[in-house]
This record gives C-alpha cells, structure tokens and sequence, in this order.
C-alpha cells in the first residue's frame, strides 16, 4: 500500500499488455488477495467510524488508474476521436469509445499501433501518481467498495468512495490529463 508498490503493478500489468498479453489477468491473480485485504480493512475501519488505513485497494486502480481500461485509454480514444485525420484513427476511435466508457478496452488494445505504448505506460503512472497524492492528502476519499467494474469513471469512482462527489471530479481531471498525454502521440501516429 504504497505509491512505489502502485508504480511497480502499473509498469507490470502495462508491460504485459504491451506484448498482446491481458496484464489486469496475469497481475492481478497475485495482487488481488492483497487488494482484497487492503479493502477488507477500509470496510472495517469504516464500519467501525474510524480512519481508513488503506488507499490503494484494487478500486483505486479501476477508477483512477484503469479509466476506459488498462493504460488509462479512454484519453487515447478521445484524443482519436477528437483530432484524428485519418479514416482508420476516426473510425478507431469511434468504434472504441462506447466499450471505453464500460472500461472495456480491447478494440482499442488490439487496434492501436506500437508506436502508441509509451503514452500507455506513462498515463497511468501519472493519473496513478495524482490519485494517489489527492487520497493521501484527504482531498479524496479512500476506496471502500468494489463498484462494477462496467460503470462509466465518475459514477464508478463515487460508488467506490461512499458516494464522494470529489472522487467522480478526480476520475474527470485523469481523463482529461489521459487525453493531454496521448494527444500529441496520436498526432504523430495519424501523420
């Protein structure tokens, strides 16, 4: 339950996707028992009234690391469907974005060009690294629910936190930070 832990899961379940391989699935078979004893002790704590001990549960990751699927791609989606000039990015784009909205990201992963997998790591080291500090300075509440993983970002990331308002805003403030990261890529790859 640290940032560097978060870091490291990030690089890895990124590092598997980058070679066709469904990162969330090899990963998360060996963090979910912790995620689910770190979750486990915000439910107590929160049942119990007291401060939640734990901020990076496997929510955390769904809704502030994961939006629109592994690597944060919703951004990438979006930066498609916005700027792209190309009939192949254009319609990629709009073919991935419904899916990207329930945090299905496949069309988009399998799609997607090479070139495009340095933003898919650095996204969501960054959104993950925002989340974090904005948790643990108590601007956002702690994960205590597992909300499905279906629901688009904001609704996900209140149901998640116990109805907080400001975890749906953070949720919006990475998609938007998603978009900026992936823009200029999707620039140099619709050239």
């Amino acid at each position: 339950d640290t940032l560097p832990s978060v870091w490291i899961l990030i690089i890895l379940v990124t590092f598997f996707w980058s070679f066709g391989i469904h990162g969330v699935s090899i990963v998360g078979s060996i963090a979910r028992p912790l995620w689910l004893v770190l979750l486990d002790q915000n439910q107590v704590a929160f049942d119990a009234g007291k401060a939640l001990p734990a901020i990076a549960a496997e929510p955390f990751f769904q809704w502030f690391i994961w939006i629109g699927g592994s690597g944060c791609t919703i951004g990438l989606i979006i930066a498609l469907v916005l700027s792209a000039k190309s009939s192949y990015g254009k319609q990629l784009g709009r073919v991935a974005l419904v899916p990207a909205i329930f945090n299905i990201n496949e069309p988009i992963i399998f799609g997607a060009p090479v070139v495009l997998i340095i933003p898919f790591i650095i996204t969501p080291l960054v959104t993950g690294t925002l989340a974090w500090f904005a948790t643990s300075l108590g601007l956002v509440s702690k994960v205590i629910f597992t909300a499905p993983w279906t629901l688009p970002g904001p609704i996900g990331a209140y149901m998640a936190t116990g109805g907080d308002w400001k975890a749906a805003v953070l949720n919006i403030i990475c998609i938007l930070i998603s978009v900026v990261i992936y823009y200029p890529f999707v620039k140099m790859y619709d050239k």
